[in-house]
């Protein structure tokens, strides 16, 4: 049967009918290897995204956990939901935070959402207003501060080290805001191994950015996205549980623990928070089936050992990408150490030439996130953010090898030798 070509908008024609978000919105990831150019003339390796391991997803486990809830509550499990979400899941995430972070909290202090991405846009869309000014640390993830672009507000970014926001930046920049007229709304923040540093926020500075935020009447809201991935250390207390839910949302994920697939997330907050929040939910909530599998899954104890699994894995990969690092890349660049999550943030050494590391990154097979991406500022080009969650363990050796010829063909301008 013979088809018709769709007929399409003229270009101006769809430029005129855009939304100023669209025009105006935040920029998608640069991936070194990764524009439309001809094929590589070697196939790469990916320390590109931050994704679970493929191997250790919980298939089967899953597979099990929901036939058992469609066995047991089909119906229930297959109709809308709310928009608050599954009851039995909200109860068990506040059984859970209760006891981790010392709160007496309920499934009323909790709503589920399409990821922690759906929570930023409810949290963006319940409190900003176009004009007001989020703030987010610099670097930063981009999906999380497009949320707050996405409401035509103004985005500004708060400089910070390895032990997180700087607080007498913070305080500066919410203070000229304020003397300028404008109202800073939002503090968007990673606290625990940031997403792209992997830095985690000491506990001095949490205390302090809690302060700061609360004397100004800024809202706080928390991505804790990783904060289950630990491979060692301490776990610190939530910025949540140190303003004891006074002006800070937090948002978790089953995403980075489970997997992404899954699309679901929560906000914490208190109740008159909440209550703001489902006002600006139309989408009649996210599915009562996967939300009562996950349950399932999780209070039989199957969440807490995949957890345990899933983190030694990790923490092997970091290990080995680490000593590739050191043994192949110290000359060209530096490096921190995290304690957990997904990612290594690299730091070029001055000789090293960003654009034409990009290049042969390309040419050698291996492909990693600039950091520009992460910066709305145009900075972060003597930066590049390696993620070791998604790669085979065995390939990172290899991986690291092609990064360091790439690195040293930049730093000198010739091609490197094979090694």
């Amino acid at each position: 049967m013979a088809t018709t070509p769709l007929d399409t908008w003229e270009a101006d024609q769809l430029e005129k009918s855009l939304s100023r978000r669209v025009k105006g919105g935040f920029g998608a990831f640069w991936v070194a290897g990764s524009r439309p150019q001809e094929p590589p003339p070697v196939q790469p390796i990916a320390l590109t995204g931050g994704i679970p391991d493929p191997d250790a997803l919980p298939i089967e486990e899953l597979i099990e956990s929901s036939n058992r809830v469609l066995r047991r509550e089909g119906p229930e499990a297959l109709r809308y939901g709310g928009h608050q979400g599954s009851p039995g899941l909200r109860e068990w995430l506040a059984e859970e935070t209760s006891r981790r972070e010392g709160l007496a909290l309920t499934g009323d202090n909790f709503t589920i959402t399409n990821g922690i991405s759906g929570g930023l846009i409810n949290v963006a869309q319940t409190f900003l207003d176009e004009g007001d000014v989020g703030l987010a640390e610099s670097p930063t993830f981009p999906g999380g501060v497009g949320a707050f672009q996405n409401c035509l507000c103004n985005v500004d970014g708060v400089p910070m080290d390895a032990d997180g926001i700087l607080p007498d930046a913070l305080e500066e920049i919410i203070t000229r805001h304020e003397d300028e007229g404008r109202r800073v709304k939002l503090l968007y923040s990673v606290p625990n191994f940031q997403n792209p540093t992997g830095y985690t926020m000491s506990l001095e500075r949490r205390h302090a950015v809690v302060e700061i935020c609360q004397r100004h009447n800024v809202l706080i809201a928390e991505d804790d996205a990783y904060g289950d991935i630990r491979f060692e250390g301490e776990r610190l207390p939530s910025l949540f549980a140190i303003a004891r839910g006074n002006g800070v949302v937090f948002l978790g994920s089953f995403s980075k623990t489970m997997a992404t697939g899954l699309r679901v997330g929560w906000t914490l907050a208190a109740e008159p928070v909440i209550d703001a929040l489902l006002q600006t939910r139309f989408d009649l909530g996210g599915s009562p089936w996967v939300h009562r599998a996950i349950l399932e899954f999780a209070s039989a104890g199957l969440l807490e050992r995949h957890v345990a699994t899933v983190n030694e894995i990790y923490r092997r990969k970091r290990d080995a990408m680490l000593s590739a690092l050191e043994e192949r890349c110290s000359r060209y660049a530096s490096w921190n150490r995290p304690e957990g999550g997904y990612f290594l943030w690299l730091t070029l050494a001055e000789t090293v030439d960003p654009k034409a590391l990009a290049d042969a990154a390309r040419r050698h097979g291996v492909a990693y996130v600039g950091g520009q991406a992460f910066h709305r500022d145009g900075g972060g080009h003597n930066s590049i953010r390696l993620a070791f969650s998604f790669v085979k363990e065995s390939e990172i050796p290899e991986a690291i090898q092609r990064l360091g010829r790439a690195l040293e063909e930049a730093a000198d301008g010739s091609p490197a030798q094979s090694s």
